[in-house]
């Protein structure tokens, strides 16, 4: 078919103009509910981080009060977390750990309770008891580094009386 028997098909125009402005409302609305979704994602990420952060930090003060021993529960770090949640600062901690609450928090928002972080967030332990716990975002967005971040504090905890 040349372009003259399709400029003469009725309606054809018509119809290509009908399909663009389709296709066009099509893509603005994909990219306006993909606006919103990476949104929430965003935000969903900054509260996983958050609880992330704070279970980490817990297990570090637990660690701390009981001189270097790890909770061998989520259900010990909640017990604990009553006198724990949070500690203001670690006596020593070893190379690469936060030294204090607000430093570990690093401007993302702590959890009203280590309950609801674990609503958030898990912990794995390993059957060694000497081993550090390992945190995990059951899932969960969370940013870039964060996890790695986290777990590299509890491994790398040394207690005060370790570290001479």
């Amino acid at each position: 078919m040349t372009h003259e028997q399709a400029a003469q098909i009725p309606g054809s125009r018509r119809a290509a103009k009908i399909l663009f402005a389709a296709f066009i409302a099509t893509a603005l609305t994909a990219f306006i509910w993909g606006f919103f979704v990476a949104n929430k994602v965003r935000a969903r990420a900054k509260q996983t981080d958050g609880a992330l952060r704070s279970i980490a930090w817990a297990c570090l003060c637990y660690a701390q009060q009981g001189d270097g021993a790890w909770p061998r529960s989520e259900e010990a770090v909640i017990a604990a977390s009553a006198s724990l949640w949070p500690c203001e600062a670690l006596v020593s901690a070893g190379t690469g750990c936060p030294q204090t609450s607000d430093e570990a928090m690093a401007g993302t928002v702590l959890p009203a309770t280590a309950a609801e972080a674990f609503k958030i967030v898990g912990l794995e332990f390993s059957k060694n008891p000497s081993d550090a716990p390992h945190v995990n975002a059951r899932g969960n967005p969370s940013g870039l580094g964060t996890l790695d971040l986290v777990n590299g504090w509890l491994t790398q905890y040394r207690p005060a009386h370790q570290t001479k």
